[in-house]
């Protein structure tokens, strides 16, 4: 494993989530969208393409060498580490964050908040019916597969179009623009005479509103570099788990998602030091309802998709499922009211370390 490698991809991750929430943000002000819209819609389906690659690949390309199984792994991961570690990251940001925002709760869009989580809690209970279902009433497991797409396609109406709480928090300038407008005044910089209502005339035309191509042209590249920096991370944890000789269900299970959940949870690491609360816990939720319903409608279809509660590793998946349940039913009930304090997310993390204890003893 190459160390500096692995620092390299952390810091692309890292630009490319703020490059990619600020240019989000101006797309949600841009056209007047809905906060569900923008957190739970926009950024958790963009950061969540690398963990959907992930599975695709493994199960497409890798085949009987061990791809279905490091397939499922990652399917059943993604969300298992959105409910439980992002949680807990969500929860010790509010706390490193608690002078800045001088608070040391989230205030949230509960309803948007609730209806996400019982939209993830349908999709992968569906789910782990689907695994359990007997091998000869195959038909109900690919009945339960195409009902999944339809209800996130359902979620991204009621998200987008039925949500009346529309973007009004004060955005940062758009950074693309910044550094055009640095250039522009750099270039004609020698018949520039100091003038501050044209001053204030740019800030207000070049500032504020960017144009919309500059926004998209950021989101792009922003996005890109998250998809790079996340396939480069994965890469070195590959590595890394074959130097020390990890199991390939640890690594589809544990190790992968991490890195892969790495763009969720540091979005959501900047909205909440933004005090833009909606937007970082809808980027999770938006997220788990994204993984809970389009890989795993991959999974049940191209796999078999089975567990054997009698397999260490098909239990251990199954137990994955259960977990991350849980985590969910608990974070909906807690998110009926308009706050959520810092100590209601810490839940995933004891629940991700049971799940580590559980592995090490069974696998």
């Amino acid at each position: 494993m190459d160390i500096l490698t692995l620092l390299l991809s952390f810091a692309v991750i890292l630009i490319g989530c703020e490059f990619f929430t600020n240019s989000v943000e101006w797309v949600g002000k841009r056209y007047n969208l809905s906060e569900g819209a923008v957190g739970s819609v926009l950024a958790a389906v963009g950061t969540a393409m690398p963990e959907t690659i992930i599975p695709i690949i493994a199960i497409l390309f890798l085949g009987e060498s061990g791809g279905e199984e490091i397939g499922v792994g990652a399917i059943l991961g993604a969300p298992f580490m959105l409910a439980t570690l992002a949680m807990f990251v969500m929860g010790v940001s509010v706390l490193a964050f608690r002078k800045r925002r001088q608070t040391n709760v989230l205030n949230i869009n509960g309803p948007l908040i609730r209806r996400d989580l019982r939209i993830f809690i349908i999709a992968y209970s569906l789910a782990a019916v689907a695994a359990l279902v007997p091998p000869e009433l195959s038909w109900l497991r690919w009945v339960i597969g195409f009902s999944l797409i339809p209800l996130y396609i359902y979620y991204v109406y009621q998200t987008i179009f039925k949500c009346a709480s529309h973007c009004e928090e004060e955005v940062k300038d758009l950074y693309f623009n910044k550094a055009v407008c640095r250039l522009r005044r750099g270039r004609n910089a020698y018949e520039k005479v100091p003038d501050e209502i044209s001053e204030s005339f740019r800030k207000v035309v070049y500032t504020q509103e960017p144009p919309t191509y500059l926004i998209f042209v950021q989101l792009i590249m922003g996005l890109m570099a998250i998809i790079l920096g996340a396939n480069l991370f994965v890469q070195q944890i590959d590595i890394l788990a074959e130097e020390i000789g990890l199991d390939p269900l640890i690594l589809a299970l544990i190790i992968a998602p991490i890195a892969t959940e790495l763009p969720e949870k540091f979005n959501s690491i900047l909205w909440i030091r933004d005090k833009k609360d909606t937007y970082a816990m809808g980027n999770i939720t938006g997220a788990m309802v994204f993984q809970s319903c389009i890989p795993v409608t991959l999974g049940i279809l191209l796999t078999d998709w089975h567990f054997d509660l009698s397999n260490s590793t098909q239990f251990l998946q199954a137990c994955a499922i259960g977990i991350a349940l849980l985590s969910g039913s608990v974070l909906y009930i807690r998110a009926k009211d308009t706050q959520l304090h810092w100590y209601g997310l810490m839940l995933g993390g004891v629940l991700y370390v049971l799940f580590i204890l559980l592995v090490l003893t069974i696998g």
